[in-house]
This record gives C-alpha cells, sequence and structure tokens, in this order.
C-alpha cells in the first residue's frame, strides 16, 4: 500500500475512535445535574464506595465505691457473661477481668444510674466517637495519673507470671465491624507504661484504598494482652459491659477498673458500657443536630473591637 494512503487510513481510524470514545462519555456538567456519577452510579452510592464504612461508639464510665451494690451485683446480675466461650470466660476470670452482653432494657436501679436527667454530681456524660469499621480505639481506665511503680500478677498462656511496671496506666482498645446483624466487637486490654518517648505509630482514619501510613507519636510504651482478647457479637439491643472481679487485688482487671477516691483512701471501682451502631460519613447518632437562629442581627464591628473606630485610626476620628 502506498505510504500516503497508509498514513491517511490510520489517522481517519484515530479520528473515528475518539468521535465514538467522545459520545459515549457524559460531560461533567450533565452528570451533576443528573445526580449520576461513574458508571451509572449515584453520588451517595460513590460516598459509600470511597469513604470507609464508620462504626458509633458511645461509651459511659460509671464509677462507684466498690461496695456500691448497683455496680457490684444489679449490673451483673441483669447481664450475661456466657456470649463468651467458656474457656475465654476462664482466662478473663483469673485475670479479674468481666465482660458481658446486656440488653438495652436495665433494671431501674442502673437506668437512674446512666439517666442524663440525673443529678448534676451523680450525672455520667457519654463520650461519642465516630471510627472506621473493623478500627480500634483506645478507652483509658484505672488511676487518673500514672502509678509510679506497679506489680501485677497474670495469669496468661505460659502460665502465671509476675511483671513490675514504672509510671504505668490502664486502657482498653475497643474495634467493632458490622456482622450479619449485630456488630462484631473486640476488646484487648493494655498496660503504657514508661516514661514519654516519640515512636512510629500506625496512622489512625485511613480509607480501604489508602497504603498503611504510620506517623509519629509521642506517649508511653503499649502491652497488649491478646492472650485476653474478647470478641463477642452485639445484637442490634444490646450493650456491651466491661468490669472486674473487685475482690482480686493485684489482678490486672482490678488495677484497671478500680482506683482510689481523691483525697480519701476509700477504693472506687469503674463498669464501662458501650453501645455501638454503624452510622454514615457524617451522621453520628445520639448527636442532636444544631438548629441555627431564625435570623441574624447585624452588629457594629467596634463592638467587637474590631475596624477603623476601635482602633482609633484616622478614619474612626473623622
Amino acid at each position: 500500500m502506498d505510504r500516503n494512503l497508509w498514513a491517511l487510513a490510520c489517522s481517519t481510524i484515530a479520528a473515528l475512535t475518539m468521535a465514538v470514545g467522545c459520545s459515549l462519555i457524559k460531560p461533567p456538567a450533565e452528570a451533576e445535574r443528573s445526580g449520576v456519577s461513574l458508571g451509572g452510579m449515584g453520588n451517595d452510592q460513590l460516598v459509600d464506595l470511597l469513604a470507609p464504612r464508620r462504626i458509633a461508639l458511645k461509651v459511659m464510665i460509671a464509677t462507684r465505691p466498690i461496695d456500691d451494690p448497683e455496680l457490684r451485683e444489679i449490673v451483673w446480675t441483669a447481664a450475661d457473661e456466657h456470649v463468651l466461650p467458656p474457656e475465654q470466660r476462664q482466662r478473663l476470670e483469673a485475670n479479674g477481668l468481666r465482660v458481658a452482653v446486656v440488653d438495652t432494657v436495665f433494671p431501674p436501679e442502673v437506668e437512674e444510674l446512666l439517666s442524663p436527667e440525673a443529678p448534676v454530681g451523680q450525672r455520667i456524660d457519654p463520650t461519642i466517637v465516630a471510627v472506621p469499621d473493623g478500627h480500634a480505639t483506645p478507652i483509658m481506665l484505672g488511676p487518673d495519673e500514672a502509678a509510679a511503680h506497679k506489680t501485677l500478677f497474670l495469669s496468661l498462656g505460659g502460665g502465671a507470671v509476675g511483671r513490675d511496671y514504672e509510671h504505668v496506666r490502664g486502657a482498653v482498645r475497643v474495634s467493632a465491624s458490622q456482622a450479619d446483624g449485630g456488630m462484631a466487637m473486640r476488646v484487648v486490654p493494655e498496660i503504657h507504661h514508661g516514661s514519654d518517648q516519640l515512636r512510629y505509630a500506625p496512622a489512625e482514619n485511613v480509607g480501604p484504598f489508602e497504603p498503611e501510613q504510620f506517623v509519629m507519636r509521642e506517649g508511653k510504651l503499649e502491652e497488649s494482652f491478646r492472650d485476653l482478647t474478647a470478641r463477642l457479637t452485639l445484637g442490634p439491643e444490646q450493650v456491651l459491659i466491661l468490669g472486674c472481679w473487685p475482690d482480686r487485688p493485684g489482678s490486672l482487671g482490678h488495677f484497671l477498673f478500680t482506683k482510689a477516691e481523691p483525697k480519701s483512701d476509700r477504693l472506687l471501682q469503674t463498669v464501662v458500657f458501650i453501645w455501638a451502631t454503624p452510622t454514615g460519613a457524617t451522621e453520628i447518632p445520639w448527636v442532636e443536630p444544631v438548629t441555627p437562629p431564625s435570623s441574624l442581627l447585624r452588629v457594629d464591628p467596634s463592638e467587637l473591637g474590631v475596624g477603623p473606630e476601635a482602633s482609633g485610626g484616622p478614619e474612626g476620628r473623622q
């Protein structure tokens, strides 16, 4: 074939290909008007695809004297600790830890304890966070200040051991994932100890398509007791409860869930209540939306301490 004819044929084919390809692509403005994005997918569907699924956690920490019947007896009587396998439950109990599930219909004494209408000195303000599905978040427990020295007696896979820690605090790391008809929960007890130092740690709140990232953080060394991990599934109307056996001093559970009352030698115990529910990218349950004011009043800038009149400049003196 003549070289000129071959060049003409190639350019014609290229032009036809571009024309056909362009006719199949919807202009951005037209796509925006129709509310449809790539692949015929709606904008809401595209956001759900690109944004990580999120779980909203509501945490309420009740602290009362160690002999208070509401936390020592009533809560655990209404709770179901048999949601855990027997071997897992025995490992936790050997370390003074208690994990259970209770329906949202609490006994009256517990309802009064968690009520937002409780007296100011007794009201428990919830902490609400939204984290990516499966992402773990720590809940700090134990003494409000780091203990200078602590010896813990642990029953782990290799047997009973005693460990000494300096400048120690306690925590549990909780994660939640959507499961069939419920929420799969994972709880790992931790000890944070030693002096604060810079270290590398995984970055939080990364999307499903983002590579693993590490950032520099300042904090104590963290020891996670994975042998004592509790795994269970919450039903739609259930609450996770974490606590301890208060009559086992020296255990990990006793350190995490008890502390001395300020300016007193009385011992306090703590019970943690956790609600978990899936949520959207921006909406968080249990949080009331803020209603903007119906009308706005005009304010003179000088009343706010700004502007030429407030500064006393030439323009303000005229």
